[in-house]
């Protein structure tokens, strides 16, 4: 039986209007703090490391499971500055080194670089900036349409609805269901305040896209 090839994830990203950012080299400095702690949270789903490479772009290599969404939110969380993001899943055909995502090529990484130039081109009048490309047509069709309604929902937050969302991922809420009053105790606001966040905000349906699109990429494949 032939072995199937291994898969990665190819990220690829760069920060928005980086030519505008007055302190730039302050801000490439802060980026590269948070990739450290992104390693630091995330390191079993990293497979080389978050590197700045040429002027205000980085790129990374992951394992393509469902904690990749989480780790973008992470990052774009902690992240001084928006960025845009491609993402890439393939094959590697170069040596792979952990500790900078320098030097390796292939597939995963041809897709991304495609994928973050389509976003260059068009990011659905700013409310997307991250787009998917693997080898299934179809597949990237529906990943990248749910990952377009996420980016929408987060687009009309209030700064009080974002603020909320980023302390749930901090304590490590990401996924639809859980017991709001003991979340509501744990962010020391009232149970009747984070429902009506979550409800106006539309934040555990986004939970619950981000989840589709894990189980999504951790079945991904060429037979659909």
């Amino acid at each position: 039986m032939k072995n199937t090839p291994k898969k990665y994830i190819a990220l690829i990203g760069d920060l928005i209007d980086s030519k505008k950012i007055k302190n730039r080299k302050e801000v490439q400095v802060q980026l590269l703090d948070v990739f450290d702690k992104i390693q630091q949270l995330y390191g079993a789903q990293i497979v080389s490391k978050f590197t700045l490479t040429v002027g205000d772009e980085f790129q990374a290599l992951l394992i393509p499971q469902s904690c990749v969404w989480k780790l973008i939110d992470h990052l774009s969380i902690l992240s001084p500055s928006p960025f845009r993001l491609g993402l890439g899943l393939g094959e590697i055909i170069t040596q792979i080194n952990p500790n900078i995502s320098l030097g390796a090529d292939g597939e995963a990484y041809w897709r991304a670089r495609d994928a973050i130039q389509f976003v260059h081109k068009d990011n659905w009048g700013g409310k997307s900036h991250i787009l998917f490309k693997g080898h299934n047509d179809h597949q990237d069709q529906v990943i990248n349409s749910l990952i377009l309604a996420g980016e929408t929902i987060k687009a009309n937050w209030s700064q009080v609805q974002r603020e909320t969302f980023d302390k749930l991922v901090a304590i490590d809420i990401y996924e639809p269901d859980f017991t709001q009053n003991e979340v509501a105790d744990r962010l020391g606001i009232s149970a009747q305040a984070l429902s009506k966040r979550l409800i106006t905000g539309n934040i555990k349906i986004y939970f619950q896209i981000r989840q589709t699109l894990g189980q999504l990429l951790e079945d991904y494949d060429d037979r659909a």
